[in-house]
């Protein structure tokens, strides 16, 4: 197998992606900042250093959103829709700060006799910046830290524990004001609000409300720099932004990743999905475990054993368009919020886009975590043939350690509980039997059955070779994937066809779509 190179700027679109669905800003809200600032950078010929800190900043700005959700949305309801409120707006302004409060509390009590509702919010309000406050605060420092997960350098660190700061000192939580606010803050600042005002008012009415707030939120140079060239600058940004445009936005020297780097960033994001409230904290690292352990158990090759790793660790990062005041009811959803839970795989999959080829292993898998062999699973209802040995193992690993967990409509199940409620989804036809008792194995529980021979007595490596030539490469390509010898690839070829009982690629390809090696619809180059 060849080595892992990922670029560090892939794992930072990621969590911008994340970021934005958390924060229900617009699709590609982070990326666009990131260009946007970028251009003003180079308008106003700022240092390489300034460049390269707003570069980071832009993308992981909001990083840290996720740390005491559970505590925002106890107090104000849906974080989402607060958050959505406060786009854009001047923090600084606190009778616009506080319309929005009243906003929230009146979604919040919207159930209440007017009377009893004006005193409830009367009460929240005199205790909501005593929540805000060290929630805010939580916010910088754990980007800060999953900053330094990411292997980012201790100066673009610090500009990560200044986010909500404010060059007039309005700002949260240490209320720092000009040269003290790092000039990469000041400009990210500045270029999300202009984004986001620009989608919600059209870039001219952006532009004098940009020169309105000077020396408020905005550096007075910074923010006239923009608003006299706001056209010239947000031309072309209102489309979305493909990777290639931020990677090669990227300060030089681009930052690659190898594999062991791949699974820090692929931990940090996974401890980021899981942060939003207590009940799920560590969820995404166990799944990881389990379904990588699993395959090993079912003597899966090692990019398998990769995919299940890293696909664990991110499969619920879509779980972040829902409010966690969704996730925390005790009681059953509406339709509305089942339809919104249930496409959670598919905005998971549209994540990993950002890895290009790297991710597509990934994304199949993520998009199918929900998946049930009968079709009873969601969001797209496929069954058996739709999903491969991996998918398999994935699923019942999400399945088992979710049912251990407690969750606020029922409590935490044992491992032995857990166990049998696994094996009475076999039964049913929903979860695959070899997939389920390599997970339960792995898992410490007693197996009820012989682990599964690899297909046909292959190797993992014949495993591998098998689903390159149904993919359509040659020999050659194949050795050169897997970093082999032509030669080594054509015996591997040919002792795989001598295994599954055939003479010809077609024959060999077809069995791979049939065993789940290759799904139907990707058996070309």
């Amino acid at each position: 197998m060849t080595d892992v190179s990922i670029r560090r700027a892939d794992f930072m679109m990621v969590l911008a992606y994340a970021s934005d669905l958390a924060t229900g800003h617009s699709r590609d809200f982070a990326l666009k900042s990131c260009v946007l600032a970028m251009r003003i950078a180079t308008l106003g010929g700022v240092s390489d250093e300034i460049r390269r800190n707003a570069y980071h900043q832009s993308m992981l700005r909001y990083v840290g959103c996720n740390a005491d959700t559970d505590l925002l949305s106890a107090t104000f309801g849906d974080e989402i829709a607060l958050r959505q409120d406060l786009v854009g707006l001047d923090m600084g302004n606190r009778a616009e700060l506080g319309r929005v409060f009243v906003q929230a509390f009146k979604r919040v009590y919207y159930d209440l006799e007017p009377d009893t509702q004006a005193r409830a919010i009367e009460a929240a309000m005199s205790q909501a910046l005593a929540v805000a406050r060290p929630v805010l605060t939580a916010h910088c420092e754990v980007a800060q830290r999953i900053g330094q997960r990411l292997g980012l350098s201790e100066e673009i660190r610090h500009n990560l524990g200044q986010i909500y700061e404010r060059w007039d000192g309005k700002g949260l939580p240490r209320g720092l004001s000009g040269e003290d606010v790092l000039p990469a803050v000041r400009l990210i600042t500045l270029a999300q609000d202009a984004i986001a005002l620009s989608e919600a008012v059209g870039i001219e009415e952006m532009a004098e409300t940009i020169a309105s707030r000077a020396d408020g939120p905005y550096e007075a140079d910074l923010a006239r720099l923009v608003s006299a060239n706001a056209p010239a600058l947000m031309e072309g940004i209102g489309a979305t932004v493909d990777r290639e445009t931020i990677l090669a936005l990227e300060p030089d020297p681009p930052v690659t990743l190898d594999e062991a780097g791949c699974d820090e960033a692929f931990l940090a994001i996974a401890d980021m999905i899981d942060m939003r409230m207590p009940l799920t904290y560590g969820h995404s690292r166990m799944v990881a475990q389990l379904a990588e352990g699993a395959g090993g158990q079912m003597k899966l090759p090692a990019a398998d054993l990769r995919a299940l790793r890293w696909s664990g660790c991110i499969h619920d990062i879509g779980e972040l368009v829902v409010p966690v005041a969704t996730w925390m009811r005790n009681g059953p959803l509406s339709v509305r919020e089942r339809d919104a839970a249930q496409l959670h795989a598919y905005y998971g999959e549209r994540a990993l886009a950002s890895f290009g080829r790297e991710g597509e292993a990934m994304a199949a898998l993520v998009l199918r975590h929900h998946e049930r062999l009968d079709g009873s699973g969601y969001h797209r209802k496929v069954h058996a043939s739709d999903l491969s040995p991996a998918a398999r193992i994935l699923a019942a690993a999400e399945a088992f350690q979710t049912s251990r967990e407690e969750r606020p409509h029922r409590r935490a199940l044992s491992s032995d509980a857990a166990a049998s409620q696994l094996r009475a989804a076999v039964r049913e036809g929903c979860i695959c039997p070899d997939a389920a008792e390599a997970v339960l194995s792995f898992a410490g529980q007693p197996s009820r059955r012989t682990p599964p021979r690899p297909l046909a007595g292959m190797t993992p490596r014949e495993i591998e070779v098998l689903r390159l030539i149904a993919a359509g490469l040659t020999a050659k390509e194949a050795a050169r994937k897997l970093d082999i010898s032509p030669k080594t690839a054509d015996h591997h070829i040919q002792s795989v066809y001598a295994k599954i009982g055939v003479t010809t690629r077609a024959a060999a390809a077809l069995y791979a779509v049939e065993h789940g090696l290759v799904r139907p619809g990707e058996t070309q180059t």
